[in-house]
């Protein structure tokens, strides 16, 4: 990127609790510092955060996630803390992550504009809640922007940790092979029981189909997989969580994962074909809404079982299955929108003294 701006400006970023919320802020951080500008979080206070946010500046807990209040005091308490820190921060813009926690943007944004991240297909409650108070929305999805009173659909924000690699060096990284067959397999930043429970069921046959496994389990839900794996004799990289993602889609050839707005954003960065397991648990199906919107290239299953692993056996199999689905996100999938959406932040940071 070019620089925008010589001055230096301040953006101040609310919200958290999930990668879906995280990462895209964090790319935006990534790049505005690149810029010269200063940026700093609020956050919900989970422990999945300090894996994100270690390299973006100052960062703090508003401590809805830690407090032992009732979720509506517990942000009643955040909001009067984000007050507070953005009184000392004094920021220019102020960028609201989405989720409970990221209403707290509303007490913190002190007569400068809001600006909304909305990364699911299906918006919000808080997204809708606070719409009316921010200058704009940024949407991963055309039809998100399309049903909200003021928005931009930027795409995909990508991150420094996303960025393609060779696959030679990436499978290096992992100690994979470079001629096998590579599985990622992805719970999102919490992970998921049920694709670590179905891959340590399949241990045995994908140890058969000579594919290697490069999994991202989760804290504290790698040990089961891990056993079976070993058990198996299949060779897998079981892991709880990876910084590099980027180096880990670019070892893969294929991936297994959940259907959260930042894993549809890296599939979509990185052209990945994947089988996609939506959360079952959201009332309006937001997972589902999001992975559909690969289209052609990636199958959409409601959960895992002996039909979804012949299915998945078979594009692991044959290549030009693969290759198909690859060649339909190449074709379709969106451009990264980090440049776009860095360049409309700083816009708003010069037009609001």
């Amino acid at each position: 990127m070019n620089n925008y701006l010589q001055e230096s400006k301040r953006f101040l970023f609310v919200g958290g609790g999930t990668g879906g919320h995280l990462t895209p802020a964090l790319g935006l951080a990534e790049a505005l510092r690149a810029r010269g500008h200063q940026t700093m979080f609020l956050t919900s206070g989970r422990d999945v955060e300090q894996a994100y946010l270690s390299e973006v500046g100052s960062c703090h807990s508003l401590g809805v996630d830690e407090s032992s209040l009732p979720k509506p005091l517990a942000l009643g308490v955040a909001m009067f803390s984000a007050r507070k820190k953005a009184k000392d921060f004094v920021p220019d813009v102020v960028v609201s992550l989405g989720g409970m926690c990221g209403c707290a943007a509303l007490s913190a944004k002190r007569n400068k504009p809001l600006v909304l991240l909305e990364g699911n297909r299906v918006v919000g409650k808080a997204v809708k809640f606070m719409q009316s108070f921010a200058e704009t929305t940024f949407t991963m999805f055309q039809e998100t922007a399309k049903e909200l009173k003021s928005a931009n659909c930027v795409g995909p924000i990508g991150r420094n940790s996303l960025k393609p690699q060779s696959s030679v060096s990436a499978r290096a990284k992992f100690g994979l092979p470079e001629d096998a067959v590579v599985l990622l397999a992805s719970g999102g930043s919490q992970g998921a029981a049920q694709i670590n429970d179905f891959l340590a069921e399949y241990a045995g046959q994908l140890a058969e189909s000579g594919v290697a496994l490069l999994a991202l389990c989760g804290a504290g839900k790698a040990t089961n997989l891990r056993q079976a794996a070993r058990e198996a004799g299949l060779l897998a990289v079981v892991l709880e969580h990876c910084d590099d993602m980027g180096a880990a889609y670019s070892a893969a050839d294929f991936t297994l994962c959940r259907g959260g707005a930042s894993t549809v954003a890296e599939l979509w960065l990185h052209k990945m074909p994947a089988m996609i397991v939506p959360y079952p648990w959201h009332s309006d199906r937001q997972q589902e809404h999001n992975a559909k919107a690969l289209g052609a290239g990636a199958l959409v299953v409601e959960q895992l079982n002996s039909q979804t692993w012949r299915q998945l056996h078979s594009l692991l199999s044959v290549s030009e299955g693969r290759q198909e689905m690859r060649d339909c996100l190449q074709s379709q999938a969106p451009v990264d929108g980090l440049e776009q959406a860095v360049k409309m932040l700083e816009q708003l940071a010069v037009g609001h003294k």
